[in-house]
């Protein structure tokens, strides 16, 4: 499904797109502003770290939300207390 939505821009970057747009075709890269635009919209959204497809609306979709899926229960208590002990071996003399 394809959805049709105008910009609007000034005069100043209307004149900067078409000399980019000018200078891409020159060097054989044949591209319409349209498909220019939409490739700027990617190429941002990877700069970004986000997916073409995430939805940044639903907190289900984050990963580390999703990760807590695989939390598993180590059976240790007060652990978020004693982590440094488990995670460096402390012992109490230390």
């Amino acid at each position: 499904m394809i959805f049709i939505s105008t910009i609007r821009i000034d005069k100043k970057h209307l004149k900067l797109l078409d000399k980019l747009i000018s200078h891409l075709i020159l060097r054989g890269n044949k591209i319409s502003k349209k498909d220019f635009v939409a490739k700027l919209i990617e190429d941002a959204m990877i700069a970004e770290g986000l997916e073409e497809n995430e939805s940044s609306d639903s907190i289900m979709d984050d990963h580390a939300w999703k990760g807590l899926e695989d939390v598993f229960e180590l059976g240790i208590e007060d652990l978020s207390e004693k982590v440094d002990e488990f995670l460096y071996q402390l012992n109490e003399e230390e």
